[in-house]
């Protein structure tokens, strides 16, 4: 690599036992946010393993990564999530600081096959007709319709023990994660640099650095919420990167934050214990519609108090931008009509935005009408609005019937 090309590199380094990472080159200071990352040209993450998605300021981003082999006098570049056709300028001028052009990608890997991970498909195999894909037999009975031909893919499937050792020496190793989300998704290992590229599996939204901290979780809960179909995939997923050796000591998804350090272990943890999918549908099934009252309850007293044009400015903030879905799906009337995250998040997401416009004195009392709102459906509270010890001892019990005891934190 050239000097010319490691000054376009933004490389991230690891240190200490922990595996914390640190950026050491291509900082911007932001007088509003402090440092942050330039991410307009390609970052390394680890040896040789580059992020080279979009920066574009969207809910939900997507992360394309480029791996270089180098060893026995022999190069081997290897693409992972080639993303979609919007992103294709953006990942073809951060390739070309690297290997010169997206033509001389040899091997392009895909977790699954929706159009954010593997779109480019068509103008990559313009580039270089030679270009071997590798990805699950399952996602390439769907992969298949972007125009790859049988002889430019190869199923991992093929591979004892899921791995297969390149010309240079490398060892590529494949981990499934079958329905997170989709039946054939699978992940990717490289030994080497100890990095697991995750497909959609720890992906977030609103993730505003390369790198996650521990805020990025509130965003990954979110998108699994949605997402993924239940907690005995993620779980089955989690217990599979959890046998890996060495263990990653970075996850790279396809959406949001990388995780490093300690926040590899922490997140894994969380994840295992997600209710997702169809885990909040039952759960949750019979309670929806008192959810749904109540938000638009909430909403005609945040009305009340802030007027209409203030209470839009926060719907705004839910509504898609065309990379995610709308959390709350809107009737033409303005009220609520159905959920698409877990309700009770939704819910706190929602209140927190609405004590932003509010003084101390109106966030007290839209705290005790969300109150005498749940009690009123017996639905238990929203925490972020709702202090229990504070709550017992104010004015609204006075109020409430004798009948109508509080609901269990449970």
């Amino acid at each position: 690599m050239s000097g010319s090309i490691r000054s376009a590199v933004v490389p991230v380094s690891f240190t200490g036992s922990g595996g914390q990472c640190i950026f050491s080159a291509g900082m911007e200071e932001d007088s509003d946010m402090g440092k942050r990352q330039n991410l307009d040209g390609p970052v390394e993450i680890g040896q040789k393993t580059y992020w080279i998605g979009s920066a574009a300021k969207e809910l939900l981003k997507r992360n394309v990564y480029l791996r270089v082999f180098n060893d026995n006098g022999k190069t081997i570049n290897v693409l992972i999530d080639p993303g979609p056709p919007a992103d294709f300028e953006t990942v073809s001028k951060k390739a070309s600081q690297i290997i010169g052009t997206l033509a001389d990608v040899h091997f392009a890997y895909a977790n699954h096959q929706d159009p954010d991970v593997i779109g480019n498909a068509p103008q990559l195999l313009r580039l270089n007709p030679k270009l071997l894909f590798l990805m699950t037999e399952d996602t390439w009975r769907l992969a298949q319709y972007y125009g790859i031909p049988k002889a430019n893919c190869m199923t991992v499937e093929r591979f004892a023990d899921l791995k297969t050792v390149l010309a240079t020496g490398h060892t590529l190793h494949f981990i499934p994660s079958p329905f997170c989300h989709f039946r054939g998704a699978c992940m990717r290992y490289d030994p080497e640099t100890r990095i697991l590229l995750s497909g959609d599996l720890f992906g977030g939204i609103a993730s505003s650095e390369l790198m996650a901290n521990g805020a990025n979780w509130a965003g990954i809960r979110a998108f699994h919420e949605l997402y993924m179909p239940s907690n005995e995939a993620l779980r089955h997923a989690v217990k599979r990167i959890r046998k890996i050796d060495p263990p990653p000591l970075m996850i790279a998804p396809q959406h949001g934050g990388i995780l490093s350090g300690v926040l590899v272990e922490q997140f894994l943890q969380k994840m295992s214990e997600l209710m997702v999918g169809l885990d909040i549908i039952s759960s949750l099934n019979e309670k929806v519609p008192l959810l749904i009252a109540a938000i638009n309850d909430i909403l005609k007293a945040a009305r009340e108090m802030l007027g209409e044009n203030a209470v839009q400015r926060v719907l705004r903030f839910f509504q898609p931008d065309g990379s995610y879905p709308a959390i709350f799906v809107l009737a033409r009337n303005g009220m609520v009509s159905d959920i698409k995250a877990e309700p009770f998040a939704a819910i706190e997401s929602l209140a927190k935005l609405l004590f932003k416009g509010f003084s101390d004195a109106q966030k007290r009392v839209l705290q005790l009408k969300i109150l005498e709102i749940f009690v009123e459906r017996n639905l238990p509270p929203v925490e972020s609005a709702i202090d229990w010890e504070e709550r017992i001892k104010s004015e609204l019990l006075d109020g409430v019937s004798p009948a109508k005891k509080l609901p269990s934190q449970n």
